[in-house]
């Protein structure tokens, strides 16, 4: 039997984007969103066309695919780590500047270090910065040798660190459960983690200021690894 017309389902119309205002810049805005969002495993061009109020192939007149997309979103992102020209006279203030700009490209998107280790041509993108650092540690007095290892320690920090951060951060996003975690820590017993129990209050300060945590680990990481340069 035929549903009468006023019975049927009111659908919901998909809000469309004025015409003539999809450019490269509106997709790729709205393709970090959804990549920090989602991850890289969920982000689809129908997903970007429906947050965009389009067409899937609107964004196909702008963009040959997912991947070139996701390739420019990488070089955008990266490109918001400043990086000094030449050497000044301060090349270890310089080199803390690098690393907090990673530091802050990863925890602010998350998708960054995704893109960059999906595909293997994307870690191209992040060779200005590699370069950069490793000029600054030259410049610091380090040896060939040492210089790379400094280097791959200092990016090892940063990532591990930045990577702590975000998983917590999504992790404390479901409701109440900051203060569970925090009540789990006051519950300890201190016959059985002393250390623990006695430090609660220091534990949950640099657990709740990530970034702070971050450049204070930085400047013991630097000053050790700079010493007698």
């Amino acid at each position: 039997m035929p549903v009468p017309p006023s019975a049927q389902p009111l659908r919901t119309p998909r809000r469309r984007a004025p015409r003539n205002t999809l450019n490269p810049d509106r997709i790729l805005d709205a393709a970090i969103t959804l990549l920090d969002r989602d991850g890289t495993e969920a982000f689809t061009m129908r997903a970007l066309a429906e947050r965009l109020g389009v067409a899937p192939m609107a964004i196909y007149s702008h963009f040959r695919g997912k991947d070139e997309i996701s390739d420019a979103v990488a070089q955008r992102l990266l490109d918001t780590v400043e990086l000094p020209g030449a050497c000044g006279a301060h090349p270890d203030r310089e080199l803390r500047e690098v690393c907090l700009g990673v530091y802050r490209l990863f925890t602010e998107h998350p998708s960054a270090l995704q893109l960059l280790t999906t595909r293997p041509t994307r870690g191209d993108d992040a060779l200005a910065v590699i370069d950069r650092m490793l000029t600054l540690l030259r410049a610091c007095g380090l040896p060939r040798q040492d210089a790379v290892r400094a280097h791959v320690a200092l990016m090892q920090y940063t990532v591990g660190s930045a990577l702590w951060s975000t998983r917590r951060t999504r992790a404390m996003c479901e409701e109440g459960a900051r203060e569970r975690a925090k009540a789990k820590l006051r519950a300890l017993p201190p016959e059985r983690y002393p250390a623990l129990a006695s430090l609660v209050p220091e534990l949950l300060c640099a657990q709740d200021d990530a970034a702070a945590q971050y450049e204070w680990g930085l400047d013991r990481l630097l000053r050790g690894l700079l010493a007698g340069v």
